[in-house]
């Protein structure tokens, strides 16, 4: 498999967080509208065991969060009275980790870790109405209703997408671009989710000396033999979109591993598993499945038993 990186120009706020598994199924149903769903079928195939994609979180500038791993086993003893400041320095730049040559001790973290005030993902809760369509008022009841609105308050950003040879870069690249016009999860059609690819181009990240990976989505992190593991939960409620929204739209939910989880374990390209294609995701289209795995980023994990003040 081949990995590319997205550079794109985010248009607009969102109703969804742009998580790698929300975009996966959207990508899915972008498929069956381009090209039928005779050729997803095909390439879902071997999805539980042979992905033939892979989506990551929409990145703003390029940027994850700090994985939730203790800076005392890297040596680290901060100051109790700087808790507030330090526990904003949660965003780690990749191309700042690249140039670090992917090394994650505790100079790195002490020294270019950022805080979280230019990268934050604002949350808002905007209440509308219900309204008749056909007489344009709010009819016998006031019914309001709440959305949410996820806003990074910045423009460039960045995501990645993995891809084997059964589907080309070129045909990935016009799904995404359409999804990125139509929009990406909820309330499209009042302007969320809207994104432009400004450039795209295959990457790769090399690491001979890598010990550890950082994971770029939501994943199935169990029976895959990791030596040790730090991860926050995500617990997925998943919904259908395209024609299903209408039907039977719940999923079952998915528990995972949240995104930016810190595995110590020899590095793969990719980690954890596909799920769903039994029934076991949806009741309403039992062959449905869902994007439990990630893109990795390999690191060299350095702990230190010497502690120094930060």
């Amino acid at each position: 498999m081949k990995l590319y990186r997205f550079d794109i120009i985010l248009e607009s706020a969102f109703a969804t967080i742009p998580k790698g598994d929300t975009f996966f199924g959207q990508f899915c149903w972008q498929i069956v509208q381009n090209a039928g769903s005779n050729t997803l079928d095909k390439l879902l195939e071997m999805y539980v065991t042979t992905p033939f994609a892979i989506l990551s979180d929409i990145l703003p500038a390029n940027c994850i969060k700090k994985p939730p791993v203790a800076d005392s086993l890297f040596g680290i003893a901060f100051n109790p009275k700087k808790r507030k400041v330090l526990k904003a320095k949660n965003i780690i730049n990749i191309n700042d980790l690249e140039n670090y040559k992917l090394c994650y001790d505790k100079h790195f973290i002490t020294n270019s870790i950022k805080t979280d005030k230019s990268f934050k993902l604002h949350e808002a809760v905007i209440v509308r109405n219900a309204i008749n369509r056909l007489t344009s008022t709010t009819d016998k009841g006031f019914d309001p209703f709440s959305n949410y609105r996820y806003d990074y308050h910045i423009n460039d950003a960045t995501f990645y997408l993995m891809l084997d040879d059964r589907l080309s870069i070129d045909a990935a690249t016009q799904y995404l671009e359409q999804i990125g016009k139509t929009g990406l999860g909820k309330d499209a059609t009042t302007g969320k989710g809207k994104y432009r690819i400004k450039e795209v181009h295959e990457h790769s990240f090399e690491n001979p000396d890598a010990n550890a990976m950082i994971t770029l989505s939501p994943s199935v992190l169990y029976d895959q033999g990791f030596e040790n593991v730090w991860y926050d939960t995500f617990t997925r409620f998943g919904k259908h979109g395209n024609y299903l929204a209408h039907a039977l739209v719940w999923k079952n939910p998915v528990l995972m591993a949240d995104s930016f989880a810190l595995i110590q374990s020899e590095p793969k390209p990719y980690i954890g598993k596909g799920l769903g294609g039994d029934g076991s995701i949806s009741k309403a289209m039992p062959k449905t499945v869902h994007q439990g795995y990630a893109i990795t980023i390999p690191i060299t994990l350095e702990f230190e038993n010497e502690t120094v003040s930060a």
